[in-house]
């Protein structure tokens, strides 16, 4: 059985060199199967039935930015944060948007093969808004 574990490990390396889709995966709160392609990927990501479980709307920005662990790149402004993972098709990023009290308003997938300026909105699910004095 550990052989072929490993074996199904090494096919995976093949295929997707740099990142796993389960790596996003974990760091999103989702489950994907290991086998999908890049666009199966992407719709899987994008569908409103899988909503990330570690991400919701109005936490905290470094909370937020915490459960991006395994992202190539990681790239901070004043009111977003770009995570960027390698894929043969391109790079595929994350763009977190913040309001003025730091806390997580929306998440765009941004890829070249993506139509929109702005990327792809993945659905949040709500968090209570803490009280602001």
């Amino acid at each position: 059985m550990k052989t072929l574990n490993w074996l199904y490990r090494i096919v995976l390396r093949f295929r997707y060199p740099v990142t796993l889709p389960a790596e996003i995966a974990t760091d999103l709160g989702i489950t994907v199967p290991d086998f999908l392609t890049f666009n199966e990927f992407v719709y899987q990501l994008t569908n409103l039935s899988s909503k990330p479980q570690r991400l919701k709307r109005f936490m905290a920005r470094d909370v937020a930015e915490a459960a991006f662990t395994s992202a190539q790149r990681k790239e901070i402004f004043s009111r977003n944060t770009l995570f960027s993972y390698y894929f043969h098709e391109g790079w595929l990023e994350f763009s977190l948007h913040f309001d003025e009290h730091a806390r997580l308003r929306r998440i765009y997938l941004q890829h070249k093969q993506v139509a929109h300026e702005r990327g792809i909105e993945i659905p949040l699910q709500q968090d209570p808004v803490p009280f602001l004095p």
